[in-house]
């Protein structure tokens, strides 16, 4: 009887090991990756973080001093200063935030300023010399009309002794007059000759003078062109300075949170790649982009659209309604994973970069990896 009851708890106590080994091998895994299916509607609920929708390090494009103050705006008051822009700090897109010293480029900038109104000048200069030209050219073709009336007076003239001559000429052969007066009309004849080569001449002299004013005139004309391309020039110069010297104050590029500042007062900042880390990092934070990685064996399941859930701990067990706003569609080759993101407003700035969350996100099982991104 003892040996039988003895059978028994033996025997017992090894069914009821068995019993539970089987129990626990039924049982799911405990994995933070799960898929469940409530009314209908398959899901997977993975882990996610909150990001920045945008986030951007700022760098120096050019070198020199950090100053220990910043203007308030652009209007040039430089009496509004205020400290250097702090982490914590919200700032509105092309804010200042800080400001480098750099002496010699603001000289550099006045010289190529001073340079571009010279060439202004010389432009108008220029161009007064055009029109100076242009009544030299006008004067001097009024002074050929004279000319030429001049010409016209004195072939007038030789011609009325040229007659007045062989009527004498044929007086003295007749007897009529002497001959002496034959020689003082020969002698007026040859003077009104003479006057005609003289205007003829005076014709030619200012011929050439209309000439010679032409072609100062397209000097003048082509000066002025080489005026405008200097004075184009200088701009250029002065615009290019300009748009360096603007890199001296450094700006937001949108409306967000400072995360991160490098410098200090006095700090010696250098360009690119000089710098060892960025002089500040900008979050953008009106939106935040929740990121979940979704497993391999239900990433072709995931649409752009799916309706999806945030529970963000840290803040309780409510859960935030949205939807999938995009997916890199390919899978991480080191995790097998795809990166899905859903964009969460944050008007009133309760959610912050870097919260842990839990997705649940929609499963669209008829969806294939052809279109799993559509």
């Amino acid at each position: 009887m003892m040996t039988s009851q003895r059978l028994f708890r033996r025997h017992g106590h090894l069914t009821l090991i068995v019993c539970v080994l089987w129990g626990v091998l039924e049982l799911p895994p405990a994995n933070a990756q799960e898929s469940s299916q409530v009314s209908g509607a398959e899901f997977t609920i993975q882990p996610a973080r909150l990001e920045p929708y945008e986030r951007t390090p700022l760098f120096a494009k050019i070198q020199g001093f950090v100053l220990k103050s910043r203007p308030r705006s652009d209007d040039g008051d430089a009496s509004q200063r205020v400290a250097i822009a702090d982490i914590g700090d919200e700032v509105s897109e092309g804010e200042i935030l800080a400001e480098i010293d750099v002496p010699e480029m603001l000289q550099e900038l006045l010289q190529k300023k001073a340079l571009a109104e010279q060439a202004a000048a010389e432009l108008l200069q220029s161009t007064a010399a055009i029109t100076v030209a242009e009544k030299s050219v006008e004067a001097a073709r009024s002074r050929i009309a004279e000319s030429q009336a001049g010409v016209t007076r004195a072939k007038g003239e030789f011609e009325r002794w040229k007659s007045e001559y062989e009527r004498i000429r044929q007086l003295v052969e007749k007897g009529s007059v002497t001959a002496k007066l034959a020689d003082e009309t020969q002698n007026e004849l040859r003077a009104a000759e003479a006057s005609q080569d003289e205007a003829n001449a005076h014709v030619a002299s200012v011929e050439s003078d209309v000439a010679a004013a032409v072609a100062e005139l397209a000097k003048a004309k082509a000066d002025e062109t080489v005026a405008r391309v200097r004075v184009k020039v200088a701009e250029a110069e002065v615009s290019r300075f300009e748009a360096l010297f603007a890199y001296a104050r450094i700006r937001s590029p949108f409306t967000g949170i400072i995360s991160q500042r490098n410098i200090d007062t006095g700090h010696f900042v250098q360009p690119g790649a000089a710098s060892p880390a960025p002089l500040f990092v900008v979050e953008r934070i009106d939106t935040l982009r929740v990121a979940v990685d979704i497993p391999e064996r239900e990433a072709v399941y995931i649409r752009t659209g799916n309706a999806a859930w945030i529970q963000i701990p840290a803040l309780g067990k409510d859960e935030l309604e949205g939807a999938v706003s995009r997916t890199s569609w390919v899978l991480d080759p080191a995790s097998r994973t795809l990166r899905v993101e859903i964009d969460l407003p944050n008007p009133e700035r309760r959610f912050r970069p870097g919260m842990y969350a839990k997705a649940r996100v929609v499963l669209s099982r008829t969806t294939t990896a052809s279109n799993a991104n559509e």
